[in-house]
């Protein structure tokens, strides 16, 4: 039932994604999903690690190991344009405009980008680099690397505030109001700052790692994904509920519709399965076909018609979330 072998490379993730094949040893029959409206297999090579909408969800960036970005359609899937700018898998992406792109990469180099020419007008090296997270005006960007989050000005990435963690930062983020920033790390810790940096309060610590952190657009939740688990908090009430998934892994990047009504999840060990779920229910709406290898990111574009994930196998998936919701059970190639 195995459909190819993988092959071992640059990418260490890639032996952990061999689970997913044993795991699909234990069923011959799928449950029923939904295959992408548009599936771009194989674009990045060694990994599609980052995706990022443009501010009218007609653009799609994505960044992979290689260093290498491009742009998307997300209507058709045309290939845009290709920016070459990095060295390193790229860990983050962010549009300030309809013009100007953030691209950052592991090695700790961070471009900022005038795609009408497709050049570097600023560009920055810091510490490795797990994340980046721009303020909603745009007119700041967060910087987790390694133990410290930086804070610098857009575009010109001058320094406006530094915070050493402590730990390994995981993942950071805004809140939509630009008046919070949260935070986790690696020793367990998820923690709000304000918007200079200063402690604002600790939150209840969850049983694993918080992972991909997203304000609701109320900013009165904040959701991660972890181990076979999504993360909430009422930041109102400073409580925690830690709610069961269909996930077989770790979920390694979550997000929120822009109407606060509907989260997205993808996998990532055993696991590259996309799933729409209910936000207050916790109910699944839609099951997506899973990517061949492990995933790394799921994003809703702002106006929440569609749906975007990356995976480890190279290929982002686009989904249309206003076409009929009508899965189908996938078999293996051999049992056809």
């Amino acid at each position: 039932m195995i459909r190819k072998e993988v092959e071992t490379g640059p990418s260490g993730p890639v032996f952990l994604c061999l689970l997913l094949w044993i795991s699909a040893l234990a069923s011959c029959v799928a449950p029923a999903v939904q295959a992408p409206a548009i599936a771009l297999e194989q674009v990045h090579d060694s990994g599609a690690h980052r995706i990022a909408f443009d501010r009218t969800g007609r653009r799609l960036a994505s960044g992979g190991f290689r260093g290498r970005v491009y742009l998307w359609s997300v209507r058709d899937g045309r290939k845009i344009n290709t920016l070459d700018g990095h060295g390193d898998s790229i860990r983050g992406l962010a549009w300030l405009d309809d013009d100007t792109l953030v691209s950052a990469d592991r090695s700790g180099l961070i471009n900022v980008w005038d795609l009408s020419a497709s050049r570097v007008v600023h560009s920055a090296q810091f510490e490795t680099i797990q994340a980046i997270a721009p303020a909603p005006d745009r007119d700041w960007l967060l910087i987790a690397s390694d133990t410290r989050i930086r804070k610098r000005a857009l575009p010109s990435l001058e320094a406006l505030a530094n915070r050493d963690m402590g730990s390994r930062v995981l993942s950071v983020v805004v809140s939509h109001a630009g008046d919070r920033i949260g935070v986790s790390t690696e020793d367990g810790r998820v923690v709000l700052l304000d918007k200079q940096l200063a402690p604002l309060m600790e939150l209840p610590r969850p049983s694993r790692d918080a992972q991909d952190l997203r304000f609701s657009p109320d900013d009165r939740t904040l959701l991660a994904g972890s181990w076979f688990r999504l993360l909430v908090w009422d930041l109102e009430q400073g409580a925690l509920e830690e709610r069961p998934t269909e996930h077989l892994g770790k979920v390694i990047s979550v997000d929120i519709s822009p109407d606060g009504r509907q989260w997205l999840s993808i996998g990532r060990q055993t696991d590259s399965s996309v799933r729409l779920v209910d936000a207050d229910s916790n109910r699944v709406l839609r099951r997506f076909k899973a990517h061949e290898l492990c995933g790394w990111q799921a994003r809703f574009s702002p106006d929440g018609r569609y749906a975007a994930s990356s995976a480890e196998d190279g290929s982002i998936h686009i989904y249309d979330l206003d076409a009929p919701y009508r899965p189908t059970v996938q078999y293996a190639e051999d049992d056809q």
